[in-house]
């Protein structure tokens, strides 16, 4: 039975919402409960993190050939939406707690938090690789691909919204940020709503475009639809979203330590603040994609928000603790980041179509893994790099003031990091050639379709 177009966006928005509820709670305050209510130190959160990402590379691959050779009654990508939906919320509240459990073993809580991380990114890889694979079969019309990929991001924004301005609070209201149960209650409620959100998905959203050859996918075929424009998009969107991440994994550290209190206002409240600013900024650049991707394109409306994520991460460098700055920085930063989050999902679906296209595989389950499996080393690495950078400036997770030192090595995890990965994908950009070729190659394959009649 079909659904209205209005419908499928909702429903394709509200499983990126919810994983917008989980995921950067994770982001953003996983560090956190390890190093200031746990009180693991920075080389422990590294090898937990880091070598989580080992594991990710295997079932972020197996996931995709999963996911290929799928073909349940309700879809390919779909059903995994409810397979994912209760183990997803269950193992992101053992993440807050059950190292909290056995407080009193360093060994056993560092062994349980690497075990239910890992879980927890595995339950995420179940519900992502597929909500990033689906969006070939639900329409095959461009500009309605576009409108889809803005419900996904406008409502994941808001998921995200709903995780920075209210987590703090919800953590504070349980005992704050050193109580070892506290994060567990803000993930648990984040998580319900996850699962209420992921069935609504489910039953909104339906899988209507057929592949080219209705048969299962090996991974050896998948293998073969790779070729250097996917290659080229997967490492630029890498190095893009590492930038990203690693000031997402900074912003508690920066506002509490480096900005501290700007007049009669708190960290916490700078950082509600700039949640909120954050988050509009984000919904508007999502709000733009059709009017941008119609007026210069995909390829060069990326670009110019790059540009723009340059100049607002340059004005943080010297704003200091003036807050008009610090959220005209923030806005810039995080309006960029709406549109090209959102970018990166439609151009994924046209580089899936341009290898089916060249190849003759739909393997969009394995092309989504290899993607996915990267966007969340970007989230592993992110730690790492922090993590690095707040060791070598002699972080204190006890101290209430961090040195001049430590102040400057969170600033260049917070700024400098992000400038080199924007500056480097504004280069990788101009190599695209594959949204050039995109429309040749579909008139082709319609001219094929046409005379085969």
């Amino acid at each position: 039975m079909g659904i209205s177009k209005m419908r499928q966006r909702l429903g394709y928005g509200a499983a990126d919402m919810a994983s917008n509820l989980i995921w950067p709670m994770i982001c953003t305050y996983l560090t956190v409960y390890y190093t200031d209510a746990l009180f693991f130190d920075a080389i422990a959160v590294s090898v937990i993190t880091l070598a989580s990402k080992f594991i990710d590379a295997i079932t972020d691959v197996l996931m995709g050939i999963v996911v290929d050779k799928t073909n349940f009654k309700g879809g390919k990508c779909r059903p995994y939406f409810i397979i994912g939906a209760l183990p997803l919320a269950l193992f992101a509240v053992l993440t807050f707690s059950l190292p909290s459990m056995v407080s009193n073993n360093k060994v056993l809580q560092i062994m349980l938090a690497f075990i239910t991380f890992n879980l927890v990114s595995t339950c995420y890889t179940i519900v992502n690789t597929p909500l990033s694979a689906i969006l070939p079969s639900l329409s095959a019309d461009e500009g309605e691909r576009n409108v889809l990929v803005t419900f996904r991001m406008v409502m994941a924004a808001i998921g995200s919204f709903c995780v920075t301005f209210f987590a703090l609070p919800i953590i504070n209201n349980f005992g704050g940020e050193k109580d070892l149960f506290s994060y567990a209650w803000a993930i648990g409620i984040f998580s319900v709503a996850a699962v209420a959100l992921l069935v609504f998905s489910y039953a909104n959203t339906r899988e209507v475009v057929k592949p080219i050859k209705e048969e299962k996918i090996k991974l050896k075929d998948g293998i073969k639809a790779i070729n250097g424009q996917y290659i080229l998009f997967v490492i630029t969107m890498f190095i893009y979203l590492l930038g990203f991440a690693v000031k997402q994994a900074g912003v508690f550290y920066y506002y509490k330590y480096y900005v501290g209190k700007i007049g009669a206002l708190t960290p916490t409240e700078i950082i509600s603040i700039q949640a909120l600013v954050t988050s509009i900024s984000m919904v508007v650049g999502q709000l733009t994609i059709p009017f941008f991707c119609k007026l210069l394109g995909k390829k060069k409306s990326s670009i110019l928000m790059n540009i723009i994520a340059l100049a607002g991460n340059v004005i943080f460098i010297f704003c200091g603790a003036n807050l008009i700055m610090l959220c005209v920085g923030t806005a810039l930063v995080w309006f960029s980041l709406g549109y090209l989050m959102g970018m990166r999902f439609a151009l994924l679906a046209d580089v899936v179509e341009y290898c089916e296209l060249k190849s003759g595989i739909r393997a969009a389950g394995i092309l989504s893994s290899l993607d996915s499996f990267l966007a969340k080393l970007a989230f592993g690495l992110n730690v790492t790099v922090i993590m690095v950078l707040m060791q070598m400036g002699g972080y204190d997770s006890k101290a209430l003031e961090q040195t001049p030192t430590e102040k400057f090595f969170i600033q260049l995890g917070f700024i400098g990091v992000p400038i080199v990965c924007v500056v480097l994908t504004l280069v990788l950009f101009m190599f695209f050639k594959f949204d050039k070729e995109l429309p040749k190659m579909k008139e082709k394959r319609r001219a094929e379709l046409e005379a085969a009649k």
